[in-house]
Order: structure tokens, then C-alpha cells, then sequence
């Protein structure tokens, strides 16, 4: 598996320790927050996306995992339609990696950076059930993951300097 993200040019793949992932509420409590204004908008987050122990159960439940990254140049720190962009790209990658990944029959779990873009507008709006329940992508954050004790924990590089930004996603599989 490692060696398929790395054929896919994300800029840093590591293997980690299941145990190594902290999950916590005060990480899911950002959501409330509101930065991205997805939540309550959007089935892959908060307060929808499922609760923190069930997704302590679903990580445990994998034997392996690996982080990555990919970093993406953003004109300066106010480029949101930058950031935006390259939000978006990563996502698309990963999704197709997934998608591709259980075609095959993998037994693999994707988190990214990010809300769930599959669809133009979630059914959550119109209080209809996921649309596409087993390709949505919950975000790290989502799940209480803490993405930047994470990447630390690995010696990965949370920040790539001015005018970039960097997005993490997480695999799970067993194999």
C-alpha cells in the first residue's frame, strides 16, 4: 500500500501505529466552531458524521495504517481559493485511490482533509439519507483525530512554509 502513495506523488508516506492515533472531543469540538461552514451541513461532519468511540472501535478494528501528504503552493496566506483548489485536488486523489482500491477488494478506510465533496450539495439539506454512503470521506478532524500531534508523532512536516499548504489523509487497510 505504501508504495502506492508513493506512486501517486503525495509528498510524504509514513507507516504508523494504529495506537499512535489520538482521538479526542476537543479536537471534534473545533468543528463547532464553523470555520469551514459545513457544520450540521454535511453527513461527513459534525454532529452527523458518528460518534468518537465508534470510530476508536473502527480504527482498532484495521491492522495498518499510513499518513500522507501532499503540500500545494497558495499565492499568500489569504489565498482561500487557493487553498480551496488544492483542498479539493487532494480529496479527488483519494477518492480515486479508494475507489480503485476496493474494486480490487481491499479492505481499506480513507480520512482526509476536509469535508466530503461528492456531491454539489449534501443530502443533508434536504434531510435525505448519503447518497453515496460507502465513498464519502470523513475528514480527520471529524473523527477527533488530532492531525497535528499525528503528524509530529511521525516527523512528518505540518507546515511547508509561506505560500503552501499542506493537507494530510490517513489509510487504513488490512492486508
Amino acid at each position: 500500500m505504501k508504495e502506492l502513495l508513493i506512486a501517486e506523488n503525495f509528498s510524504e508516506v509514513v507507516d504508523i501505529d494504529l495506537s499512535s492515533i489520538q482521538i479526542t472531543q476537543e479536537i471534534r469540538d473545533r468543528c463547532a466552531d464553523n470555520y469551514c461552514g459545513f457544520y450540521g451541513k454535511n453527513h461527513m461532519c459534525p454532529p452527523s458524521v458518528g460518534d468518537l468511540d465508534a470510530y476508536k472501535d473502527i480504527i482498532l478494528s484495521y491492522k495498518k495504517g499510513l499518513l500522507f501528504s501532499n503540500v500545494y503552493e497558495v499565492e499568500d496566506k489569504y489565498d482561500y481559493e487557493g487553498m480551496v483548489e488544492g483542498g479539493l485536488k487532494f480529496r479527488e486523489q483519494i477518492q480515486e485511490i479508494m475507489k480503485e482500491e476496493k474494486s480490487k477488494g481491499t479492505d481499506c478506510l480513507f480520512f482526509s482533509a476536509g469535508t466530503c465533496s461528492i456531491c454539489k450539495e449534501c443530502a443533508i439539506l434536504t434531510d435525505e439519507p448519503c447518497r453515496f454512503p460507502t465513498e464519502a470521506i470523513p475528514s480527520l478532524e471529524a473523527a477527533g483525530i488530532d492531525v497535528v500531534q499525528l503528524s509530529r508523532a511521525h516527523n512528518m512536516t505540518y507546515n511547508n512554509g509561506p505560500n503552501k499548504v499542506t493537507y494530510f489523509g490517513l489509510m487504513l487497510y488490512t492486508n
